[in-house]
């Protein structure tokens, strides 16, 4: 198997003799963003996850929308070559879901067909599940067998019992940590299984310093002048701090995500004549569709911005 230096293939600091396997990569391999922005810290967590002396093999990342929760496994994986079967789920989303299903060929023939989760096992690939505390808590409790130390996975369908390849892993992703939203900020947020979550390393992503969100976005949108970027970045964390999930009143908020799409919009906006291209932007990223007071909330923080001389 290829190995490559660790500090080359996540740019990060790290010792130069520090190395990690690459697989071949498959179709599920994610392609890599080439812009991503590592947490070092957060990186090491990761590679102790995948890595054959993990002690769990269950990662729940959870977070605010927009904070980079799937974005991390797949750049992981894209960089290790390591193949990611993933699925969004809901309230409606069933075990067997994520399982398979049975189908019937050309030929007439009924046989089963992988879902996320087989696929994953069989091959030693990640399993993503994104939004997994949408899912009715008894539906998660049908997990609980390939969570296990002992993993097995069941088809239902054919009776077939399947042990998971040794670099199987699982991972999911959720706005709360499995207790409900109280804040109102997600709907569709469940309580879920304790016994469910106790089978995860639960990690939360830490925020961007304000340098490091800066020199990100002006990766994506390398035309703007930095101090037009700096002035997007200190708004959008103004408005993280409003939101609803963090104790404040506003519905919605400006992640990094949108921070992104936000930037790369007016760089777009600007080619055209007889428009305020960051303004303009801002309402097709963030503002349009949302509440009237949330709106008015938002432009008079963006015009606060421009009044203390953000732009030029």
């Amino acid at each position: 198997m290829a190995t490559a230096k660790i500090a080359n293939l996540f740019n990060v600091a790290a010792p130069e003799q520090a190395v990690v396997e690459i697989r071949q990569p498959g179709l599920c391999t994610p392609a890599a963003d080439p812009h991503y922005q590592f947490n070092l810290l957060v990186l090491k967590k990761v590679m102790m996850w995948l890595s054959e002396n993990a002690p769990v093999k269950n990662l729940f990342i959870l977070g605010d929308a927009g904070t980079g929760k799937t974005s991390l496994i797949l750049e992981v994986a894209a960089r290790l070559g390591i193949e990611v079967w993933s699925m969004s789920c809901s309230g409606k989303t069933r075990f067997n879901d994520l399982v398979g299903t049975l189908t019937i060929d050309e030929s007439g023939a009924t046989r089963f067909v992988d879902g996320p989760l087989a696929a994953a096992a069989r091959s030693g690939g990640v399993f993503l599940a994104n939004e997994i505390t949408r899912m009715e808590a008894g539906e998660q409790m049908r997990l609980v067998d390939i969570l296990d130390g002992r993993a097995r996975l069941t088809i239902p369908e054919t009776g077939e019992v399947v042990i998971p390849h040794p670099n199987f892993r699982v991972a999911v992703t959720g706005n709360s940590g499995g207790f409900g939203d109280d804040t109102g900020a997600y709907a569709g947020e469940r309580r879920g299984s304790l016994a469910f979550f106790d089978r995860f390393i639960k990690l939360v992503l830490p925020p961007f310093e304000e340098t490091d969100e800066v020199g990100l976005v002006m990766r994506y949108a390398p035309s703007l002048r930095e101090d037009i970027v700096l002035g997007m970045v200190r708004l959008a964390r103004d408005i993280r701090k409003a939101f609803v999930s963090n104790g404040g009143g506003l519905q919605v908020t400006l992640s990094t995500r949108s921070l992104i799409a936000w930037a790369r919009l007016t760089e777009e906006y600007a080619h055209f004549s007889g428009v305020d291209p960051i303004r303009e932007a801002l309402h097709d990223t963030l503002l349009n569709g949302a509440p009237t007071d949330d709106r008015s909330t938002v432009l008079e923080l963006f015009d606060n911005w421009l009044n203390g001389g953000g732009r030029s």
